[in-house]
């Protein structure tokens, strides 16, 4: 059986490539654009931070560990208990708007573009990151 998982509440930022300013899949350290291949080095000290500095609940017991790395997902053990939990990431998320019915759909922003289909009145159209 998989041990459960926690979802970080730290997203690293959102941030474009320096070569092509199309957005860069999110992450820190050295990430590689998708869309045009330049390497780019990001790093955000707050983020960095409150990623080391990060404290959740053990899933087992509810006492509160802290997760000491930038790396996620990462295996913690509850000090408490000794129950294993994965310390996933979390993903920025941006809210746009449809351009048909003005419905506000709240989406995971990828590099490029994309074709999304409205939940709310089924008209589909584009958007780029």
């Amino acid at each position: 059986m998989a041990p459960p998982e926690v979802e970080s509440k730290v997203a690293p930022p959102l941030v474009n490539c320096a070569q092509c300013e199309g957005m860069l899949p999110q992450g820190l350290g050295e990430i590689e654009c998708v869309l045009c291949g330049a390497v780019c080095r990001v790093s955000h000290p707050p983020t960095s931070e409150a990623l080391m500095e990060e404290k959740v609940q053990c899933p087992h017991c509810m006492t509160v560990v802290e997760a000491g790395t930038m790396d996620r997902p990462t295996e913690l053990t509850c000090g408490a208990c000794g129950g294993g939990f994965t310390l996933t990431r979390k993903m920025a998320k941006v809210e746009i708007q449809c351009p048909s019915c003005e419905a506000n759909l709240r989406i995971v922003p990828k590099p490029g573009k994309r074709e999304l289909t409205c939940p709310g009145c089924k008209s589909p159209f584009n958007v780029s990151f």
